[in-house]
Parts: C-alpha cells; sequence; structure tokens
C-alpha cells in the first residue's frame, strides 16, 4: 500500500503529546477503539478489531509521527484513499478525546 508522507511541525507540550497517546492506548484498536500506538508514532484504523468482520474489513487511514525532543508531530502519512484532509480531522477527534479541545486538528 502507498502512503503519502506531509512533513509538517504541530507544537505540543510534553504533557499533551502524553495525554495524546494515553487515549490512543485507551483506544487501542484491539479492545474497541481505532487507534494503534508506537513509541513515537499513532497509527489511525477505520475500524476497530472487536469482531471478526471488523477487523478483516479494518485497514489504517495514516499516521501521526512525534518527535519526543522538540515536543511536535513533524510528519502525518496518509494510507492510499485519504489525504492530508482526513488525517488533519481524525487529529481534531484524538485531541478533543485527549485535551478536550482541538488545538491543530481540523
Amino acid at each position: 500500500m502507498e502512503t503519502t508522507r506531509h512533513n509538517v511541525s504541530l507544537s505540543y507540550t510534553r504533557q499533551e503529546l502524553l495525554a495524546l497517546f494515553d487515549t490512543a492506548s485507551r483506544e487501542d484498536v484491539e479492545t474497541g477503539g481505532r487507534y494503534d500506538w508506537r513509541f513515537g508514532a499513532i497509527n489511525v484504523w477505520s475500524h476497530h478489531w472487536m469482531h471478526e468482520a471488523t477487523r478483516h474489513d479494518s485497514e489504517t487511514i495514516g499516521s501521526f509521527y512525534v518527535n519526543w525532543i522538540e515536543e511536535r508531530i513533524y510528519r502525518i502519512e496518509c494510507d492510499e484513499g485519504f489525504d492530508l484532509v482526513d488525517l488533519l480531522h481524525e487529529l481534531a477527534i484524538l485531541e478533543e478525546k485527549a485535551l478536550g479541545r482541538t488545538k491543530h486538528g481540523k
């Protein structure tokens, strides 16, 4: 699957980044959420994996890559069929859940 990379510079405080990752962790794709996270990235999925059908139909929408030293999201990758607008919308949803407001998402 092809991805499109967008270099961005979306600054957050360390606390805000931790809140984003904490929310992604609580809403893991395998437990009914739509996120799969690693130390440096949050992957967004189209469906949770609670049932075999949703797991089978699920695909990644894209990923947010974090530079912890600079405290920012430095790259957004959009999977095939999705664009930056889609991922910024997903970021707004994640920010609202994690921070109680949107900061960079749209």
